[in-house]
């Protein structure tokens, strides 16, 4: 999987978060509570572990045949998109989360870190000759 880059996608979603740290700090540290803090990176930290999980993925099935890629791929989303709905329930459900500054940072790290996520598999498949088919 190394040679698929996963250890530069996580370095990236990793940079990514740091980068959201430093713009954030000072507007939250001299307007925020610390239940919007929390909040925000509540929402930050599942959208990360979300795109890590669809990286992997990708990374296992993209030298597969074709219907194992999709069905991985596509499969992955269902499942990561129905965890991440039970955990906003939860956590929503559960603790004192400032939900609009939750359901924001939510919003917000899932559009540019599924943007990562597409890009990240749009760099591997122009490398690959062909991929596998069905026999």
């Amino acid at each position: 999987m190394n040679e698929m880059g996963v250890g530069r996608f996580i370095k990236q979603v990793g940079v990514a978060v740091l980068a959201s740290c430093l713009i954030a700090a000072y507007p939250l540290y001299a307007h925020g509570s610390p239940r919007l803090v929390w909040s925000l990176a509540a929402g930050c930290g599942l959208c990360a572990l979300n795109a890590v999980a669809g990286c992997f993925a990708v990374a296992w099935a993209i030298r597969r045949p074709r219907k194992v890629f999709f069905s991985t791929v596509f499969g992955s989303m269902g499942v990561r998109m129905a965890l991440i709905g039970v955990a906003v329930f939860a956590l929503v459900g559960a603790t004192d989360v400032h939900v609009p500054g939750f359901i924001g940072a939510l919003f917000g790290f899932y559009v540019v870190f599924q943007t990562m996520e597409v890009l990240f598999l749009v760099r591997r498949l122009p490398g690959l000759k062909e991929m596998k088919q069905e026999v």
